[in-house]
């Protein structure tokens, strides 16, 4: 629907207008959980929403080295270097938003401009969400397909031997740098009452929701509540280079387009701007096997996923060992 002038506060004495920013927040971004992938970006070109990322398979130095001799017999056989790889899907994306002539000819308030001043908050909320979507995907791919190994339920509120249980599912990979854990704000609302969140600067700075057990925090209130008795919070550990990430705006009118309409409002007129989007966001060690595709439910033939496509465990498929995929879960309700 289009802004229409019953949408604007009108005042004939006030008409500068203050741009709110929505309290929604990008820390997805800030945090450093998503960080753009030049792979990814050279694969997102590419002619074809899904692609094959390929890896090299770390060297297995849980079989015995060779040892050296002077046998002249003695043949040693090398190892092969082996590759795996994992599949990924674009998804295009695209948003507008409609202003009758009216209101910007009345209000000397032009509402496609402030639009245009909020299109890249919005998009980074949108991939933000997608990539909560992924997540939760996996948390349920992991309880269906492989007994949980990446979760620990703290039996209650969450505790610091719930999280460091769940760091520990990664073995000795999890001992190494981890970067965020991502929560309710039910949930850091828990750990502040235990005074067990640490807001000490480092370097002068200070990150905006604090450092729990060394990672930085990240607080969303989009962050999966699961329903129950009680409700279950679903807090996530991200290991830096967990998420791999790509965006691109389609070249020239195709990412930025403006459509004038002057025969709407009964002559008055109507403008549109149009804003495209083409996103990988994918998990490092999961294959997303695409069973089903379903988008928004008004597409005719739906070419992306959506975020109830991401969140289906049976779209997802682990290629790696647990304790390569630098992501962990924890359940967790809040005290009553």
């Amino acid at each position: 629907m289009p802004t229409i002038l019953s949408d604007v506060v009108f005042r004939d004495e006030l008409r500068d207008y203050i741009n709110v920013t929505s309290v929604e927040q990008t820390a997805f971004f800030s945090s450093g959980i998503l960080v753009q992938n030049n792979d990814m970006s050279q694969l997102l070109a590419s002619p074809s929403n899904t692609f094959t990322i390929p890896w090299w398979v770390d060297l297995d130095a849980s079989v015995e080295s060779n040892y050296s001799n002077d046998v002249y017999t003695d043949i040693a056989t090398p190892l092969s270097v082996a590759t795996s790889s994992m599949q990924a899907r674009a998804a295009y994306l695209n948003e507008g938003w409609n202003a009758m002539n009216l209101v910007k000819n009345i209000t000397k308030q032009d509402p496609l401009e402030y639009v245009g001043s909020r299109l890249m908050s919005y998009w980074q909320k949108v991939a933000q969400r997608r990539t909560i979507a992924t997540a939760v995907g996996l948390y349920n791919d992991n309880v269906a397909g492989n007994g949980g190994d990446m979760v620990v339920d703290a039996g209650g509120p969450i505790t610091a031997a719930a999280i460091i249980q769940a760091r520990a599912t990664m073995g000795d990979y999890g001992g190494s740098t981890l970067g965020v854990i991502a929560m309710h704000s039910a949930v850091h609302a828990e750990l502040q009452i235990l005074n067990l969140i640490d807001f000490t600067p480092i370097a002068d700075q200070i990150p905006e929701f604090g450092r729990y057990q060394g990672m930085r925090v990240v607080v969303d209130d989009g962050m999966p509540v699961i329903a129950g008795t009680p409700n279950k919070y679903l807090s996530i550990i991200f290991r830096p280079g967990a998420i791999g990430y790509a965006e691109q705006q389609p070249a020239g009118e195709d990412g930025l387009e403006y459509v004038r309409e002057p025969e709407r409002g009964n002559g008055g007129g109507a403008e549109t701007l149009w804003s495209r989007r083409n996103f990988v966001i994918h998990p490092l060690g999961y294959a997303f096997t695409s069973t089903t595709i379903t988008g928004n439910g008004t597409e005719t033939r739906p070419a992306s996923a959506s975020w109830a496509d991401l969140a289906l465990a049976t779209n997802w498929t682990r290629m790696l060992d647990r304790k390569q995929v630098p992501i962990a879960f924890v359940l967790s309700s809040v005290a009553a």
